[in-house]
């Protein structure tokens, strides 16, 4: 006689045991995932602060052949961090900053920092013909290209923002940047 929906027998005891040991067991490793990529998320929510205060730490190492009073950050191309850099400026060691994004990369020439977002090749060419040789700091967004040029290039490492120097490019420019900034870009990061 077939079973009706009433007479069903009900899984035996151990094997209950068994899915509700080996359910335990896989929310037990995955809460550690869970955790790293909460981690993961912080550390990326605080990334464009931090991008600001190495871009603002970078300026305050850089004396340009005029004195300034206040320092003009022109944002050029698509920033990915460029929020926080609009956000956190006032002063830097005795120096006003402004930030502005100017409508076309053809107003560098009235900045004293361009910082550079994601821009075609054609345009980061141009820009960089444009300044090179002034007294005017360039400075790559992390994960852009890093073209011959750009003075400082912004990179992303798990623990930090670091950053690479072109030195050659800093000589013809008439800037002087001071000594610690160089050893600051020579540091590795921690070890994971």
């Amino acid at each position: 006689m077939p079973s009706s929906p009433r007479h069903r027998q009900r899984p035996a005891l151990p094997v209950l045991l068994a899915v509700l040991l080996a359910s335990l067991l896989v929310c037990g490793a995955l809460a550690p995932c869970a955790a790293w990529a909460q981690t993961g998320a912080t550390a990326d929510a605080r990334r464009p602060t931090e991008v600001a205060q190495v871009l603002f730490g970078i300026i305050s190492y850089v004396r340009w052949p005029v004195a300034r009073q206040e320092v003009r950050v022109c944002m050029l191309g698509a920033p990915r961090y460029g929020a926080a850099i609009v956000d956190t400026p006032a002063s830097n060691l005795g120096q006003r900053i402004r930030v502005k994004i100017p409508a076309a990369a053809s107003t560098a020439s009235e900045c004293d920092v361009v910082y550079m977002g994601s821009l075609p090749e054609g345009e980061r060419e141009h820009l960089l013909a444009q300044i090179i040789g002034k007294p005017i700091l360039s400075v790559a967004e992390p994960g852009t290209s890093c073209p011959v040029g750009t003075m400082f290039c912004l990179r992303l490492a798990e623990a930090q923002i670091g950053f690479d120097v072109n030195l050659d490019a800093i000589a013809r420019s008439g800037l002087r940047v001071h000594p610690n900034a160089l050893q600051i870009a020579r540091r590795k990061g921690p070890t994971p």
